[in-house]
C-alpha cells in the first residue's frame, strides 16, 4: 500500500534530521508507527511539515533527501512558502495556506492509495478529504484545551476549524491519553465519521542497569522515595508538586527524598522554592534522564506523582503502571471529560486520587498517610502492575492495531 505520512516536525525528530539520521527522541506514537510502516513494507512517503520556529528548517523550500535509518526518503515542508508565486505575510493564516498547496502537489504526484495526516495538519487533512477520494485519516494525538474550547468559541477562526474537524475523514484516531478524546470527538466530529481511541504502548527493557550518576543522587529507602517524571511546564503541575513537596519536608524532614527527572523552563524556579525552603538537599533535580533509566528510577522510588492538568494516561504514566509502583494523580476534573477515561480504566483502590481543586493539600497529605503505612504502599504498586500488565499493550501490539486499521481502509 502507498501511504502518505503527513505530520508536525517536532523537535524530538528535527535535531536528527538536521543531522541527516534518523535518532527520534520522544513522541514514540509518531516514530513507531513510522518503523513499523517500513518494516511491513508499505510504501512509505513521509513528509513533515514545519509549525513553529522551534523547529525551523533552514532551506526556505520544500527539500527531500534520505534518510539513514529509514528505508524511504523524507520530505520537509517549510512554514512560509508562497502561492503561486505571491510573497504572503508570515502568520499562522498563510502558513497553512502555502503549506496546503505544496502538499497538494505532493500528493497528486505520489498517487497514494491512503493519506494520513496528525493533529497539527487538520487544515490540510480537511480540504484534501473534501477534494479526493483517497482515505483520508487524521490522527490526534490526544485533545489539548484548545481544542476542548474552539467547540464553544466565537470568531471566524473558530468556526472554521469547527468546520474542519468534520470533513469527511475516511478514519480519525485519537489516543487515550485522559484528555477526553473520546466524548471530544463525538462532538466535534461528523456523526458519520469512523473512530478510534487508543491506549498507547509500554516496552519494558529488562532488570534495569543504572548508572553511577542516578545511584549518587537517589538514596537507598532510608525514607520514602517520591518520583516526579515530566517536562517541566505548568500544565504539568510541576510547581504544585515542589510546594507540596517543601510543605511535606516542613513536617516530616527526614521521612522523605523527592526527585524530579525532566528539564524545562519552569525549573529554575523549583529550584529556586526548594531552596528558600531550605531543602535543596531533600530535592534532587535530574534534568533530563535518558528513557532507558527511568525504569530503574522507578525501581528506587516508592511514589509516582502525576499532577498533569491534561490528562493522566501519558506515555509516563503508563511506564510507571507497568513498572508497579504506588501512584497519586488528580480526579477527574469535572470540564472537558478529562481524566474520566482514566478513572474508567483505573479503580480507585489502585491509584490515589487527589481533588484538583486543592493539590497541594492533598498530595501533601497523602504522602504523610502513605509513607506511614508501607503497606498501602506495597498493596497499591502491586495492584497497579497486575491491571497494567492486563490492559496496557506493548508497542509491538500497539502498532500492530492501528496498521491492522490503515490496511481496511485501503482505497478499492
Amino acid at each position: 500500500m502507498r501511504i502518505v505520512y503527513i505530520c508536525r516536525l517536532f523537535s524530538g525528530l528535527s535535531d536528527g534530521l538536521r543531522e541527516g539520521v534518523w535518532e527520534p527522541r520522544g513522541v514514540p506514537t509518531v516514530y513507531r508507527l513510522i518503523e513499523a510502516l517500513e518494516a511491513a513494507k508499505h510504501e512509505l512517503h513521509l513528509i513533515f511539515t514545519i509549525k513553529d520556529e522551534a523547529t525551523a528548517w533552514p532551506k526556505g523550500l520544500p527539500e527531500t533527501f534520505p534518510v539513514p535509518g529509514l528505508q524511504n526518503p523524507v520530505t520537509v515542508v517549510p512554514q512560509h512558502l508562497g502561492v503561486c508565486g505571491l510573497r504572503l505575510p508570515r502568520n499562522g493564516y498563510t502558513r497553512e495556506i502555502g503549506q496546503y498547496f505544496r502538499l497538494h502537489r505532493i500528493i497528486k504526484k505520489k498517487a497514494p492509495d491512503l493519506l494520513y495526516f496528525d493533529r497539527a495538519n487538520i487544515y490540510g487533512a480537511a480540504l484534501t478529504a473534501h477534494r479526493t477520494k483517497v482515505p483520508v485519516v487524521w490522527r490526534v494525538m490526544g485533545v489539548p484545551p484548545p481544542m476542548h474550547k474552539t467547540l464553544t468559541q466565537k470568531g471566524w477562526v473558530a468556526a472554521v476549524t469547527r468546520k474542519a474537524y468534520k470533513a469527511p475523514f475516511s478514519m480519525v484516531i485519537c489516543s487515550k491519553d485522559g484528555s477526553g478524546g473520546h466524548a471530544w470527538m463525538q462532538k466535534a466530529l461528523h456523526p458519520n465519521t469512523p473512530r478510534h481511541t487508543l491506549l498507547n504502548g509500554v516496552d519494558l527493557p529488562g532488570q534495569a542497569n543504572p548508572t553511577k550518576s542516578h545511584l549518587s543522587v537517589v538514596p537507598e529507602r532510608q525514607a520514602t522515595n517520591v518520583l516526579f517524571v515530566s517536562r517541566l511546564v505548568e500544565e504539568k503541575g510541576c510547581l504544585d508538586f515542589v510546594r507540596a513537596a517543601c510543605k511535606v519536608l516542613d513536617a516530616e524532614e527526614n521521612s522523605f527524598h523527592f526527585i524530579v527527572a525532566g528539564s524545562g523552563p519552569y525549573e529554575s524556579e523549583m529550584r529556586a522554592m526548594a531552596a528558600s525552603s531550605g531543602h535543596t538537599d531533600k530535592i534532587q533535580f535530574l534534568g533530563q534522564v535518558k528513557h532507558g533509566h527511568i525504569l530503574h528510577l522507578h525501581q528506587l522510588c516508592d511514589i509516582y506523582v502525576s499532577l498533569n492538568t491534561m490528562g493522566n494516561l501519558t506515555n509516563a504514566n503508563l511506564e510507571a503502571m507497568r513498572s508497579g509502583i504506588c501512584i497519586i494523580m488528580p480526579r477527574a476534573r469535572g470540564q472537558f471529560d478529562i481524566d474520566v477515561d482514566t478513572e474508567q480504566l483505573i479503580p480507585e483502590d489502585l491509584a490515589w486520587r487527589i481533588n484538583s481543586s486543592g493539590i497541594i493539600n492533598g498530595l501533601s497529605e497523602a504522602l504523610l498517610y502513605l509513607a506511614k503505612n508501607p503497606k498501602e504502599i506495597e498493596k497499591r504498586a502491586k495492584g497497579i502492575a497486575r491491571l497494567a500488565n492486563k490492559v496496557i499493550p506493548s508497542w509491538n501490539e500497539r502498532v500492530a492495531n492501528e496498521i491492522s486499521i490503515l490496511e481496511r481502509l485501503k482505497a478499492p
